[in-house]
């Protein structure tokens, strides 16, 4: 066997999603799922500091201001990536769906062993 070394960790598909909120590590994004091409993006925010604390929201979040071009981002995100697992359902009705999409994983998540 060849040297040890880490094989490069697969990530979704987010990048498109974070250029429409930089900085953002998590956005909840919603889409009319009989027409993807009519999604929008409702708010943005970065983790907390302490795991079970809520959302901070993004107070510097600048959506770029093409809201044809980021209905299309986001509808085509989730029209192919709805299910991946960084992805998850807030609300559903006949009108749109409503997703959490996680950015970037939380600083507490990659913590190996409590530090205290």
């Amino acid at each position: 066997m060849g040297p040890n070394s880490p094989q490069p960790r697969r990530t979704p598909p987010l990048e498109p999603l974070r250029e429409l909120a930089p900085g953002a590590d998590v956005v909840h994004v919603r889409a009319n799922p009989r027409d993807w091409t009519q999604g929008e993006l409702l708010a943005a925010y970065t983790w907390p500091q302490h795991q079970g604390e809520t959302l901070v929201p993004l107070s510097h979040a600048t959506v770029p201001d093409d809201s044809h071009h980021n209905a299309l981002t986001i509808g085509e995100f989730l029209n192919a990536y709805r299910h991946l697992p960084v992805v998850g359902m807030l609300h559903a009705s006949d009108a749109a769906y409503t997703y959490h999409v996680e950015l970037a994983p939380p600083s507490w998540s990659l913590a190996v062993g409590d530090p205290q």
